[in-house]
């Protein structure tokens, strides 16, 4: 029987040092951050053998996000309803490990995208899956023009709530269970006959 080690840590910086890296800026190291803070509030138990994943509507027994129609205007509140749609298909990819449907939000050389949807590529290659994954955005905190690149027409920051759920490694005999998380997210965008991803972070929301 596998028995669930226990994180208390935001849930989306845990898809950085369990597996997805890039939910930091450029230049800043997340992720490492990150590990340092799970691996402190974490203990194990083995698991009896290696997880089978489960079927994408298992994973995620919600509908698909759909991208909503403000989402297609070129203005900041279309920059901000695409920002919800990017973090809720960040929830969404990181349980069903559908790699094409994020990746078709960014440019190609988004460094934080790039990093997220390779280290899924990864987790997939492993046989690793979440459990309960997804993320719910609760708000639009505000917008600014420009960002950390020169072609950023806007940043938004979002609050977001992940409930709790559990990361099945195939790679180490050990389940992680995180426990529900407040964070907060920013996506940088840029138009380009439609909205895209130009960089993206996250944190949970009691840092500073």
């Amino acid at each position: 029987m596998r028995h669930p080690k226990t994180m208390t840590a935001v849930a989306i910086l845990s898809l950085c040092s369990v597996g997805i890296a890039g939910c930091s800026s450029p230049g800043n190291n997340g992720a490492e951050e990150a590990q340092t803070s799970l691996a402190s509030q974490a203990t194990t138990e083995a698991p009896s053998a290696t997880p089978t994943i489960p079927p994408a509507d298992v994973l995620y027994p919600h509908p698909k996000p759909e991208m909503p129609a403000e989402a297609h205007e070129h203005s900041v509140l279309g920059a901000q309803a695409f920002s919800v749609y990017v973090l809720e298909m960040f929830g969404y990819t990181g349980a069903t490990q559908d790699i094409d449907a994020f990746a078709s939000l960014c440019i190609e050389d988004s460094a934080s995208c790039n990093s997220f949807l390779d280290r899924m590529r990864k987790v997939s290659e492993e046989g690793s899956y979440y459990e309960g994954y997804e993320l719910q955005v609760t708000r639009v905190n505000g917008s600014l023009f420009e960002g950390s690149r020169p072609e950023v027409e806007f940043g938004t920051q979002l609050s977001a709530f992940v409930p709790g759920h559990i990361f099945h490694d195939a790679t180490t005999p050990e389940l992680v269970k995180f426990e529900d998380s407040d964070i907060i997210g920013g996506v940088e965008v840029v138009w380009r006959d439609g909205w895209k991803v130009v960089e993206f972070q996250m944190r949970e929301a009691d840092d500073e």
